[in-house]
């Protein structure tokens, strides 16, 4: 008999224990899609009208109305619709099918990248079955926010980048398929939140002076030699997003992705530069990490927490009453906020930059068992309830990703680990200037998991050596 193809193997005969890892998630995810229900609220609503836009075919009035939000969860919720006519079911199903391959397609590439790490078999379960198990990853797939749709890219940019700098050997030059993974990628992250439009070119400026730094190369040999692979990795990304800008232009006026950025910046600036560096005030903002637990006013009274808690959208609706009020125009209004912006940020910077720093380090608190706009069955919502399991799935997890990431960077020669830090540490300082929920911080969750379980593979291969991860099986 013909011998079976070694690329055939893993699949005819998969490792049992990672053959587990990843049923045991779907089965689970199963149940999840049959008895659980959105519950349509806040941002929900939004997003199910603009899924409803593009069903209906009403694209240009998406744009008419905008600048609106980022289209790749709006166009999910519509294809959704399309399939539940089709199939003659709710539109939810396929929609929660949809967040759960985001989800799987997370947990592939974690154990891709842990195999890069030549982690064994039991590391890269335990990525496996955390992230097919972590109850606010899980809560996001089950909810109607685009977060859900952020989890694969970064860590497929972190995969990529490796083999994007391989690819500007001599050797591998031809090889074009890293620069524009990579470049879509970033934007696929982008197209779902905004804030890929500022950490792409941060990224990507670190990405190029890495590869030129260990190049062996002088800076203008080096960009001979690289520049097809560099135009190829902006063109890929800033193309599409110049097309998409320029329709909103188009329609409404405004050369942006979205509308979001001077809500989400003018709240927080303003409510910190208000806020002298007090011992009460450093302690209570940073008690209000998004744990879903009164942390804050377990310790300090209610009037000193809740200016912390004060929601972005508010504050610039309140801004924008006092315009209306003056009757200043579209451009006149645009000046004002971005002047208030500025003004906040950077007549006290070292206030601006502690409570940065305080604000970022809520994203290492991303994991909770209280997700949100959910509804369970019962016996899930009484578990998830249980005070042990909110401190230690809250306080106890943040605690551990901090030790992983602290690992991570003594543990920078590795290059996979390396470019893993910088895009958890981008994330970190580029949501640390707006007010930290969950919903945000889980963003970072994936690539949490990944530096958690890489540290983990570094010091299992340095007690035990590497794996080699080969298959046994043989056939004739």
């Amino acid at each position: 008999m013909k011998r079976i193809p070694s690329t055939l193997l893993p699949l005819l005969s998969p490792d049992p224990v990672l053959f587990w890892a990843y049923v045991l998630p779907f089965l689970y995810w199963a149940y999840l899609i049959l008895t659980t229900n959105f519950v349509m609220v806040f941002d929900s609503d939004g997003y199910y009208y603009l899924g409803h836009l593009f069903y209906d075919g009403q694209w240009r009035q998406y744009f008419q109305n905008g600048p609106s939000r980022e289209p790749l969860y709006p166009l999910m919720i519509a294809a959704s619709m399309c399939i539940g006519k089709w199939a003659g079911i709710s539109y939810t199903y396929p929609l929660k099918i949809f967040s759960f391959g985001f989800l799987a397609a997370a947990m592939i590439l974690i154990q891709q990248a842990l195999k890069i790490l030549k982690a064994n078999r039991w590391v890269q379960a335990a990525g496996i079955l955390y992230t097919g198990f972590s109850p606010i990853l899980i809560n996001s797939a089950l909810c109607m926010y685009s977060e859900i749709a952020t989890f694969p890219w970064l860590i497929a940019v972190a995969i990529l980048s490796t083999h994007f700098l391989d690819s500007l050997k001599p050797a591998q030059f031809r090889n074009l398929f890293p620069a524009i993974g990579l470049g879509l990628c970033l934007l696929g992250f982008t197209f779902d939140k905004g804030m890929g439009e500022i950490l792409t070119p941060l990224f990507l400026s670190w990405l190029f002076f890495y590869g030129w730094r260990h190049s062996d190369l002088k800076i203008f040999p080096f960009l001979r030699q690289s520049k097809s692979k560099i135009f190829l990795v902006l063109f890929v990304f800033y193309m599409p997003l110049f097309f998409f800008k320029s329709l909103n232009y188009a329609f409404n006026g405004h050369f942006v992705l979205t509308n979001r950025a001077e809500m989400t910046l003018y709240g927080p600036l303003t409510q910190r530069a208000q806020r002298p560096l007090t011992t009460d005030n450093l302690l209570t903002h940073l008690l209000t990490v998004p744990i879903s637990y009164p942390l804050c006013s377990s310790f300090f009274p209610d009037e000193k927490c809740s200016p912390w808690y004060a929601s972005p959208d508010e504050t610039f609706a309140n801004l924008n009453s006092q315009l209306d009020a003056q009757k200043l125009s579209l451009t006149q209004r645009k000046i004002f906020i971005d002047q208030s912006i500025l003004h906040a940020l950077f007549s006290h910077p070292v206030r601006q930059l502690v409570y940065l720093l305080e604000e970022g380090l809520k994203m290492f608190f991303w994991e909770t068992s209280q997700g949100s706009f959910v509804a369970y069955p019962s016996w899930l919502e009484n578990l998830f309830n249980i005070p042990v399991i909110v401190i230690l799935m809250s306080l106890g997890a943040g605690c551990f990703c901090i030790c992983g990431f602290l690992t991570a960077c003594a543990l920078l020669k590795n290059r996979l680990i390396l470019i893993t830090v910088v895009l958890t540490s981008l994330l970190i300082i580029l949501f640390g200037f707006i007010n930290i929920i969950s919903r945000y911080a889980i963003i970072a969750g994936p690539l949490m998991v990944l530096l958690n379980t890489s540290c983990l593979s570094v010091l299992t291969n340095k007690l035990f050596g590497p794996s080699s991860n080969k298959s046994n099986v043989s056939s004739t």
